[in-house]
């Protein structure tokens, strides 16, 4: 029910839209009861029943059968049937003007709901850390944004809007029929509690249901995900029916899910139906005894008193499809609700400007753990300002869970990681990071144009944007991208050349941070020389914190700090630490460095 009122809530900037829609509705529901009003003397005239000397007939009856009398007896019955008639049509037309004019309306609604979900979901996707995306999976996210978001247009608004025109439909039709019959009318009221009842018990398993289903979903848009971005190792390995049969089997949960839920969908209207065809035949019995006795009811009004109540019962199944619709889109909603209401961690208020960067960036003490696998255990290093730190030591060491403290991605849950005197804790992040330029190991790129994915479509950005794709080396192969995307993740491009767009973003951006996480590992030797060579003049002057595997890279290192299961047991320069014959040596005479990428020194 809370999702539901938070849905509601979320139409307040379209009240306009909704009243004019609840407007039109109410004229719809006037032209339908009209439309079959306007029956009662065509109906008289053709079974030759005046209707004006029924014993207790309501005065809104007998007024009209008097004018009707008086007109037929003027013009004859065939004028007066022609009149009807011309009535009846034009009546139709305003109902069905009306309807559609209510939908007309209505329709920036559910677009704007959506849209603004669509909105809300990007952003706090992006302003969340990666620590807390890490609960969800991407596909689950991605269904949450498409599916989840489908299902509250298509059910639960789509749901309110039946939810809104149906019950005028049903107040305004049972006041008409209260006028003709109270009787059979409290007879068709029957109906009411006795749907209720089984509504809000099948309502609440399909809610359940639904919910189940969804997240089911997630998970297999995740392994269909997986499936397209692991294809060339599914492929390598000949694994292709191991992965059909596991996916075949997640399907196959997802498929007995949705069939519970269509069940349960599905058995809204059958219940509807035969409640309201039960009371039909009793009205039908009732009403035909009224009109054998000439109390009320003329044989045409009663026709017209089953053609109203007939109208009732799309009515009360289109409620009732609608109560289902708004739970099963409920469980969407609350899908989606969880990740809105999920806490975006606090940025700090210091501001952080070009001065502070002539500081040294200070890790003490610091234990970082992910996972609940301890990352960084008790780690200090004092990065020096306007120098170079180079990280290296075996896998898992901590080198890029280093880094990502560095970007500030998350905090350490000990120690501390300072700018001068600034924790970063404490420090406005959108204004730390605006200094930062961070090249990872795998290029991450948008299905956007080369220049939109170095300067992300800044204004102004043509002379800087020229400049880094030169520094970058990325003169050879940018015209051939002109006005067009380079496809998603960069898949036009070659890994070399992804890189290079992933350097040039970074001298675009003229960081005083530089975080390097094996920059060059994806460049063949002769491209690897060529951005060295502007890399070197990039970490000129800046501090810089690269993790790399080839010798090239670190030995012109101002530092050089090993790292071993979270914790730094060695540092000094590349001489230092080679005439000191410990675990960086080693790695350096076993040319464990060169190894990686085929480098020579």
């Amino acid at each position: 029910m809370k999702a539901f009122l938070r849905i509601i809530r979320t139409m307040a900037p379209y009240a306009g839209y909704i009243a004019f829609a609840a407007f039109f509705n109410l004229l719809t529901v006037v032209f339908s009861i009209g439309s079959i009003g306007a029956l009662i003397p065509l109906l008289n005239i053709i079974f030759d029943t005046p209707g004006s000397d029924l014993v207790g007939a309501a005065p809104w009856k007998t007024a009209l059968a008097e004018r009707v009398e008086t007109y037929r007896d003027l013009h004859g019955a065939s004028a007066t049937l022609v009149q009807i008639i011309l009535l009846v049509f034009t009546i139709f037309i305003g109902k069905n003007l009306s309807r559609y004019a209510a939908l007309w309306t209505l329709a920036p609604v559910r677009n704007g709901v959506v849209a603004n979900f669509k909105q809300a979901l990007h952003d706090q996707w992006i302003a969340l850390s990666l620590r807390q995306h890490s609960k969800w999976q991407k596909g689950d996210l991605l269904t949450r944004a498409t599916v989840d978001l489908n299902e509250i247009e298509w059910s639960m608004l789509k749901g309110m809007e039946g939810f809104v025109r149906d019950p005028l439909m049903i107040l305004g039709t049972l006041a008409v029929l209260f006028t003709m019959s109270p009787t059979l009318t409290l007879w068709a009221l029957a109906i009411i509690p006795i749907s209720g009842g089984l509504i809000a018990t099948v309502g609440k398993s399909l809610k359940r249901s639904a919910k189940e289903a969804q997240g089911l979903l997630g998970q297999n848009t995740t392994a269909l995900e997986e499936a397209l971005s692991n294809l060339p190792i599914i492929k390598s390995y000949a694994v292709e029916r191991q992965i059909s049969s596991s996916f075949a089997q997640r399907v196959r949960e997802w498929q007995r899910t949705m069939t519970k839920v269509f069940r349960k969908r599905d058995l809204s209207s059958p219940i509807a139906e035969v409640l309201g065809v039960s009371v039909l035949l009793v009205v039908l019995y009732l009403g035909g005894q009224e009109v054998l006795t000439g109390k009320r009811l003329t044989g045409g009004e009663l026709v017209a008193f089953i053609l109203l109540f007939y109208q009732l019962i799309p009515a009360f199944k289109n409620v009732t499809n609608a109560l289902y619709d708004i739970q099963k889109g409920t469980a969407s909603a609350q899908r989606i609700f969880e990740v809105l209401d999920t806490e975006v961690p606090p940025s700090g208020v210091q501001s952080v400007v070009e001065e502070d960067w002539k500081e040294n960036i200070t890790l003490r003490d610091v234990r970082f753990s992910y996972d609940d696998r301890d990352v960084l255990q008790g780690l200090d290093l004092v990065i020096p300002a306007g120098k170079t730190t180079a990280l290296v030591g075996p896998s898992g060491g901590g080198k890029s869970s280093l880094l990502y403290l560095l970007a500030g991605f998350d905090n350490p849950q000990q120690g501390s990681v300072t700018l001068g005197i600034k924790d970063l804790k404490q420090v406005n992040m959108a204004d730390y990071r605006k200094w930062l330029g961070w090249v990872p190991q795998h290029p991450l790129l948008f299905n956007d144009g080369i220049q939109g994915n170095i300067t992300f479509n800044a204004k102004g950005s043509e002379d800087g944007y020229k400049k880094a794709i030169s520094a970058a080396y990325c003169d050879d192969f940018v015209s051939n991208f002109d006005g067009q995307t380079i496809g998603e993740g960069g898949s036009f491009l070659s890994g070399g050349q992804r890189q290079r767009v992933s350097i040039a973003r970074a001298f675009y951006a003229n960081p005083k941070l530089l975080l390097l996480d094996e920059a060059t590992a994806a460049l063949d030797n002769e491209s690897e020389a060529r951005v060295q060579q502007s890399l070197d003049a990039l970490m000129k002057g800046r501090t810089t914190v690269v993790v790399a595997h080839r010798l090239s890279t670190i030995k012109h290192a101002d530092q050089i700090a090993y790292l071993e299961e979270g914790r730094i047991v060695e540092l000094g320069t590349h001489q230092q630490l080679l005439s000191r014959g410990g675990k960086y040596a080693a790695l350096v005479n076993l040319g464990t460095l060169n190894a990686n990428n085929g480098s020579s020194e």
